[in-house]
């Protein structure tokens, strides 16, 4: 049997598990010990979600089973966190200056940092996402007395009015959002999970 996680090939001995779920199982324990968890299965090339998850983890374990992890820990969410908090707070001091470069001809300018802040979001939302199979280490993280999801709930209404207004071409209300709606509310979301 080959077992790698995230891409490593491993060294592993059996201790009596005979079946895909077996190995699986000792393995989570393991994983949880370390606070760590499985976010990607794949056995035998094939990537395994939920439906097909209790008839491969009969599977018997053979010389040829071949089984590959993703796994993420608790302190590998923690720094993402911490990197996207520093990416917030750097595009919150440009975004500041959008309705500037707008008014001074900077259009590409202005429209670079809003793509740079779309990447932000995204990798915001996928560390939130992650973070929810931590939830003693993540879900007392508040921003302003509210929780990750409610922020961000509240955050995507703003974002809705900017792509309208980015879609209007409406530089003076892309301006006023991003200053006064948009950059007040990175700096909280930096401040609230740099030092996770």
């Amino acid at each position: 049997m080959k077992f790698y996680v995230n891409s490593e090939l491993m060294d592993i001995t059996l201790e009596g598990e005979k079946t895909v779920g077996e190995i699986l199982g000792s393995f989570e324990t393991v994983c949880s010990q370390n606070k760590c968890a499985t976010i990607g299965i794949e056995v035998n090339g094939n990537t395994i979600d939920a439906d097909k998850f209790d008839e491969i983890a009969a599977m018997e374990l053979k010389d040829d089973t071949e089984i590959k992890l993703t796994i993420v820990s608790e302190q590998s969410i923690a720094e993402m966190f911490k990197r996207s908090s520093k990416e917030a707070s750097d595009i919150a001091e440009i975004l500041i200056q959008v309705p500037v470069m707008l008014q001074s001809g900077k259009d590409s300018d202005a429209f670079k940092a809003i793509t740079h802040l779309t990447d932000i979001i995204s990798n915001f939302c996928h560390a939130i996402t992650l973070s929810s199979l931590f939830p003693d280490k993540f879900n007392q993280i508040k921003i302003e007395d509210q929780s990750l999801s409610d922020f961000f709930n509240d955050f995507s209404k703003v974002f809705n009015d900017f792509n309208d207004a980015l879609q209007n071409n409406d530089t003076v209300l892309i301006g006023d959002i991003s200053e006064y709606e948009i950059c007040p509310r990175l700096k909280a979301l930096s401040k609230a999970t740099k030092d996770l």
